[in-house]
């Protein structure tokens, strides 16, 4: 037995929501063992009434059940158990149980003491629209495929399209620096091509590298694109990691729009009866980080999701939450032009487009972009 902890917390207290799917007999025990799993992972019982008991392990808030084999239970954690950092905040709603069988995640809310430390999204939907002056209709986004082009090849895609009327011209997830179009010659001729197009048109395009890079590399991948003028940054954070993105947020020295992609996240949405929400991974966590616009696929694409995963991610990165700016949600994957009065009916105008390799369908790219802004106008 281990002597008595007395602790000074706050009494701020993390939200979250699972669903245990199975025997709903067993619903209380694996209920009080994620409690115990996810803050001290260690036997409860040589832990004496103490504050350890009474405020760092996970409390049981309430439990529901909501199905012949489902149970939502809510269990809240002190604020102190992640050390107001993202990583840690991750680990405490879902770290290890996350290996568990039938456990998925289904909502969190944070108080405004993590939410202030954590910083959110720079812009968000207000944000953007102000930069592309676009007081109310859908942003418009592209992608920069196939890999295997060389520099000059993206460059002239970029300002083809930019000068057609795109607003985020960002590189696809693929392109890093590969030897036939290597990152920093790939960066400063796209950034150039995109500036010489706002120049011809008096629009505001941004060009949006990919900061997909071993860790040692992170800083100079970024520092590369913004001295090249590039307008925005593409993190993948299943790749570099969520607090990789909240830091870019955050910097006085970055200053510019993030898009969050999906790479590697995928698995966690997968199961119906495990993992983590559409609405939590793509939606909250992604504001949370700090992406200003979260892609996911859409409906009817080439992935599958469905259209009740889609609205959920939707109004997730668009529900009020105090302290955290609304952040425009991104459908693509597979996405044509012959969709986009559906796809505008089912989200409304703060969406943001994103359609890639339909757009080069057609002699030309400048005219295919065009034709894509005048059907949102």
């Amino acid at each position: 037995m281990i002597e008595p902890t007395t602790l000074t917390v706050s009494g701020d207290r993390i939200r979250a929501v699972y669903e245990f799917s199975g025997d709903v007999a067993d619903a209380e025990g694996r209920a009080n063992a994620l409690r115990v799993e996810q803050t001290i992972e260690f036997p409860a019982d040589l832990v004496p009434d103490d504050d350890i008991q009474r405020e760092i392990i996970g409390r049981i808030e309430t439990l529901e059940v909501v199905g012949p084999d489902t149970v939502r239970v809510e269990v809240s954690y002190a604020v102190e158990t992640t050390g107001f950092e993202l990583p840690q905040l991750l680990n405490v709603l879902f770290g290890n149980s996350s290996l568990l069988p039938g456990v998925k995640l289904i909502d969190v809310a944070l108080p405004s003491s993590l939410i202030d430390r954590l910083g959110g999204p720079r812009f968000g939907i207000a944000g953007l629209r102000e930069m592309f002056d676009a007081p109310n209709r859908p942003l418009l986004a592209t992608a920069l495929k196939p890999m295997g082009s060389p520099p000059e090849r993206f460059a002239e895609m970029a300002h083809e399209l930019a000068l057609g009327g795109v607003d985020m011209i960002k590189d696809d997830h693929s392109l890093a620096n590969q030897p036939f179009a290597e990152y920093a010659a790939r960066v400063r001729a796209c950034s150039a091509a995109v500036r010489r197009a706002n120049d011809q048109t008096g629009l505001n395009a941004v060009y949006m590298p990919s900061i997909n890079a071993p860790q040692a590399l992170l800083e100079e991948r970024m520092r590369v694109a913004l001295d090249a003028g590039a307008g925005g940054l593409l993190v993948l954070p299943g790749i570099t990691g969520f607090d990789h993105m909240r830091d870019l947020a955050n910097r006085s020295d970055v200053g510019v729009p993030i898009m969050g992609h999906p790479a590697l996240l995928g698995g966690f949405v997968s199961s119906p009866i495990g993992g983590i929400a559409h609405g939590v991974l793509y939606g909250k966590w992604m504001r949370y980080a700090g992406a200003d616009l979260s892609i996911f696929p859409n409906y009817g694409g080439r992935f599958s999701f469905s259209p009740e995963a889609c609205t959920e991610i939707a109004d997730a990165c668009r529900e009020p939450i105090d302290g955290v700016a609304p952040i425009f949600p991104s459908p693509g994957g597979g996405m044509t032009r012959d969709r986009i009065d559906e796809i505008v009916d089912f989200y409304g105008h703060d969406v943001a487009l994103l359609i890639g390799g339909d757009l080069h369908r057609g002699e030309n790219l400048e005219q295919t972009a065009a034709a894509f802004r005048a059907a949102i106008q």
